[in-house]
């Protein structure tokens, strides 16, 4: 009986410790919210009020005891003999794929890929090589439901659209050509080129640059017999006449960079927009919407802007024109971020910037693949489809 008390004992306790491990202990200090509190961790107020369900539309009291999800702990489980079977099938088809690339008959019509078991929008994104939003666009049923085992997805029609994940992996980015030389296009009278990166392909240049397949192989005669590294393609044919004189030029840059700081009311603004567009964490994609039963990019923006009494255009290339354009090196929390996800320079997309660290921005949206969520500019398809910042907190 003693032996049975102890071992039940040693049992508690060693469940104790478990727990203690997935879970934080956080005493709030003065001034403390659970926006900042899930910034601390690293964790979303979702997370944390899954764990304290009480907390939710409590006034958080000083010294409360709030439980934080440890995301340091790591369980070990045993994959099943399901999930063995079926990354042995992927990696023997991936590696099927790259012996045999699989291309798509120009004329033909689009390819097709079927969802399996567990995939992504984004594992088949980069498994062909293409956007999520471009997937978005050629199956339109997406924005409206979720992605399911057995649906019948189209692909672009384009050379290698199959290749495996691991052959296109992380594209070298593209430099935002179109973007970057904006202004020495209009002093200038040269070609704008592109120097080819290792891994891209003629459709991809196409889709960043803005300018057609059939219209860069007239400028490029030499991409019929394929494209080589270290190439240089004529993006663009100079127009021998400058659009603007060299001092508007000027005046235009000394603009951009001499943008005042947010002050310290607007700041205060900033953090709390933050937290009323992130307490939305989670909601799912919608076209056209602008409340917690579904958002579009723009609907999100729109929507917590609201609660500023700021009332924004309902679109993002709407918003593209609301205040005051600033260079990228002195973005802030509460600026908006514009995206050209649709290839080209109109602007498509729409976020709120949160964080601004040394080389990356981090910015809060609706994707129209995972709904309301936070990205950076170091990812790879936001850091080729930049356009530009926009301060609309102003005095």
């Amino acid at each position: 009986m003693k032996f049975f008390k102890l071992f039940i004992l040693f049992f508690l306790f060693l469940s104790a410790q478990t727990f203690a491990q997935k879970v934080i202990k956080h005493k709030v200090k003065s001034g403390e919210s659970i926006y900042s509190i899930a910034k601390k961790y690293d964790v979303t107020q979702s997370e944390i009020f899954d764990l304290n369900p009480k907390l939710k539309g409590a006034v958080l009291g000083l010294n409360a005891e709030v439980k934080i999800p440890n995301k340091k702990f790591k369980e070990k489980e045993k994959p099943s003999k399901k999930e063995v079977a079926e990354k042995k099938e992927v990696a023997e088809k991936s590696e099927n794929l790259t012996q045999d690339k699989v291309k798509v008959v120009e004329g033909a019509s689009k390819a097709t890929h079927s969802v399996k078991s567990k995939e992504t929008l984004y594992s088949i994104s980069k498994k062909y090589g293409v956007s999520m939003e471009t997937l978005c666009e050629l199956n339109p049923v997406l924005k409206t439901s979720n992605l399911k085992t057995g649906m019948k997805l189209q692909l672009p029609n384009m050379e290698e659209a199959t290749l495996p994940e691991k052959v296109v992996q992380e594209q070298n980015p593209i430099k935002e050509t179109v973007t970057e030389t904006k202004v020495e296009h209009l002093v200038s009278n040269v070609d704008v080129v592109h120097k080819v990166l290792p891994k891209e392909t003629l459709y991809g240049i196409s889709k960043q640059t803005g300018v057609s397949i059939e219209e860069l192989t007239k400028l490029n005669p030499s991409v019929a017999n394929g494209l080589k590294v270290d190439q240089f393609l004529i993006i663009r044919k100079g127009t021998g006449e400058p659009a603007v004189n060299k001092s508007e030029v000027v005046e235009v840059q000394k603009e951009i960079e001499t943008a005042k700081p947010l002050s310290a009311a607007n700041l205060t603004k900033a953090e709390f927009l933050i937290e009323k567009a992130s307490e939305h964490i989670g909601t799912r994609y919608r076209r056209g919407g602008t409340t917690s039963a579904g958002f579009d990019c723009s609907g999100l923006m729109f929507h917590t802007f609201k609660s500023i009494d700021m009332t924004l255009p309902r679109s993002s290339h709407e918003m593209a024109g609301v205040g005051e354009r600033i260079n990228k090196s002195q973005a802030q929390k509460g600026d908006l971020i514009f995206f050209a996800t649709f290839g080209g320079s109109r602007i498509s997309h729409v976020g709120m910037i949160t964080e601004v660290l040394e080389d990356e921005i981090k910015f809060i949206h609706s994707s129209t693949s995972a709904g309301v969520m936070i990205s950076s500019t170091k990812e790879g398809y936001y850091s080729r489809s930049f356009v530009q910042i926009n301060r609309v907190l102003k005095e």
